[in-house]
């Protein structure tokens, strides 16, 4: 029969499954329904023939149990096919299954304990094709059906438990951050979809941010939003016609807070950086001084060659047009031209009481050695270049000057207090390098949302979902500070990668991918080949007990004595500490199903159904 891992004892007896064995018990079944039949025909007494027919039927039927028990076991192994379902009978699992706002399903799978750890591994010493009873009598034992033939993966891995069972987490335990890591095509964008259409269901905000434009995703947040019987989500593309525009510095409390977003998009960090935030917060304060709010167009304007023109405008508004005049007309009638003019009516303005710290900021740099400043703003320009070329001038800097575009526009703070759903596509395919800014400025700007969310507690904090598909391209210190602080703002984060490589080579070190994924406690992790990322993954479900069998056989003669032969035959037990999953399993793990460590505790091995309507 099969032994079960002992409750009581971690001795190496205790660990044994023997669960992949020949069934034994069909040839005793079949004596005992021999016997069985043999008490209905013999002529014996009739209190004989009953008690042996009575104990044949017992005895043949605990034998037939046992052999049904490993072989269903051993049915089992073929796995179960992929899953379907809609979003409607999704939707219908978040409003009736669960309460609103207390679980988030994560598909169906049992709870992976070491007993699990240890079948796994001695499923590795035998040959499983073997194992699988014919199909019609798999039929007949289990009811689910079993994966086409050639299907990607290890089936087994799912066979390990008879029944599964729903996996559900509280969405509280999500607070600290998802994270879900697999290969291409092995089910990241099956899970998002699942996830993402709960969180809309729900009526929560959600912002999804897809660098490579998913159909899959977006019509599954389509299809979601018209199940919910919510508006169609908001789009944002950087060269569709259609959908909206974003601007990025819409909302703020101070002009730093501009500079530091912009400045986030930078990736080095170092003396130029800093030159390049002061050099922005002096043009968005320029800028304000001006009555004018600052665009990421505007703000390249001045900083490629219009700072003249705007210090004029801050110095019209503050000192007053008759005395500016009356500046600049006294400087030409002593032949001052160009950028000495300018420096000249600064020199007059200095001497007057109506300093304003902005303009004398602007004024300073105006004063500065142009070629000196060039050089030590250079890493700032090519950022603001490629947030403002082409039609993204127009898509993220919505309110600028010369702006004609009729295109809505929002903002993300705008989409908070709407309890909206923001679908926002950065087309990393064709311009990676463009991609990964704009990811990187926008979530510098949800950073900013959720600290003023938290330092304001007359703000509503409504849920935030926000779910960063392929985050490794726009990894940032923003996404990390959300991870760190934006569970008190009311923002759940889901993120998901391919590999740790992908985000060691975004961040600059291994290091630094490792202390940036620290900040997730639930992790998800579908079929991946990298190595690096299956210790990674293997390191946080922990480590158990596996026993080894062992055994020798020993023989000896002696050719001097005729028949003078030994043999010794010894079996070796022993239980050693191993990953709770290995980390090859992890590699083949079939399309659709993973291991995940829930909140760094609970470990499972679970599948997630195909919604139909975004079946590809």
């Amino acid at each position: 029969m099969n032994k079960r891992r002992s409750l009581f004892t971690a001795d190496a007896q205790s660990l044994i499954a023997r669960t992949w064995r020949p069934v034994v018990e069909l040839p005793a079944a079949m004596i005992w329904c021999a016997a069985a039949v043999y008490a209905l025909v013999c002529s014996a007494p009739l209190s004989i023939s009953r008690a042996l027919l009575a104990v044949s039927i017992v005895m043949g039927l605990r034998r037939l149990h046992s052999a049904f028990v490993v072989l269903r076991a051993r049915a089992l192994l073929a796995g179960r096919a992929p899953g379907f379902h809609s979003t409607e009978s999704l939707a219908r699992r978040v409003r009736r299954s669960f309460k609103p706002r207390s679980l988030v399903w994560f598909g169906k799978g049992f709870d992976w304990t070491p007993e699990h750890s240890q079948k796994l591994y001695e499923l590795s010493r035998v040959d499983i094709s073997r194992m699988v009873p014919a199909a019609a009598l798999r039929r007949i034992l289990v009811r689910a059906p079993a994966p086409q033939p050639g299907a990607i993966g290890l089936a087994a891995i799912d066979g390990l438990e008879k029944e599964l069972s729903d996996i559900t987490v509280s969405d509280k335990t999500l607070e600290g951050g998802t994270l879900i890591v697999g290969t291409t095509q092995a089910g990241k964008g099956v899970l998002l979809t699942n996830l993402v259409t709960q969180a809309i269901v729900r009526g929560d905000t959600v912002i999804i941010v897809d660098p490579k434009m998913s159909s899959r995703l977006k019509d599954a947040a389509s299809a979601a939003c018209r199940s919910a019987g919510r508006c169609e989500p908001a789009f944002f593309h950087p060269n569709a016609e259609h959908g909206i525009r974003l601007n990025p510095l819409e909302h703020f409390e101070r002009a730093s807070e501009l500079a530091s977003r912009i400045t986030a998009v930078m990736t080095e960090d170092g003396p130029f950086t800093a030159f390049a935030w002061s050099a922005v917060n002096m043009v968005c304060n320029l800028l304000l001084a001006c009555g004018q709010k600052p665009t990421l167009a505007d703000i390249e304007s001045v900083l490629n060659g219009a700072l003249e023109a705007k210090l004029a405008e801050a110095l019209r508004k503050s000192w007053g047009e008759n005395r500016f005049e009356l500046c600049k007309t006294d400087a030409h009638s002593r032949g001052l031209r160009g950028r000495e003019l300018m420096l000249d009516i600064l020199k007059n303005w200095r001497q007057s009481s109506d300093l304003n710290p902005a303009i004398e900021a602007a004024a300073a740099v105006y004063g500065h050695d142009p070629l000196h400043y060039a050089k030590i703003t250079a890493s700032l320009m090519p950022v603001l270049g490629m947030l403002t070329s082409g039609s993204l001038r127009s898509s993220l800097s919505p309110g600028a000057e010369n702006d004609n575009d009729p295109r809505p526009a929002a903002s993300l703070t705008d989409i908070l207090d709407k309890k909206g759903v923001l679908y926002v596509c950065l087309n990393s395919l064709p311009d990676p390098m463009v991609a990964s800014a704009i990811g990187s400025i926008l979530l510098a700007d949800l950073a900013s949302c959720a600290g003023n969310r938290y330092n304001n507690p007359d703000i509503e904090r409504n849920t935030v979902w926000l779910f960063v598909d392929e985050c490794s391209n726009v990894m940032n210190k923003s996404l990390i500070e959300i991870l760190n602080k934006g569970a008190e703002s009311g923002i759940r984060t889901t993120a998901a990668m391919q590999t740790v490589s992908d985000l060691a080579a975004r961040l600059g070190s291994a290091d630094e991918a490792r202390m940036a994924l620290g900040n997730f406690n639930t992790l998800v992790a579908l079929r991946t080949k990298d190595r690096f990322t299956q210790n990674f993954v293997t390191e946080t479900f922990g480590r158990t007990y596996i026993a080894n069998h062992g055994a020798t056989l020993t023989t000896s003669s002696d050719s001097l004595q005729a028949g003078s032969f030994s043999a010794s035959y010894s079996r070796q037990l022993s239980g050693e500490r191993d990953d709770l999953i290995p980390p090859e399993m992890l590699g083949r793990l079939p399309n659709c199903e993973f291991f995940a460590s829930i909140a760094g505790g609970r470990i499972v091995k679970g599948r997630i159904p195909i919604l139909s309507s975004t079946r590809q």
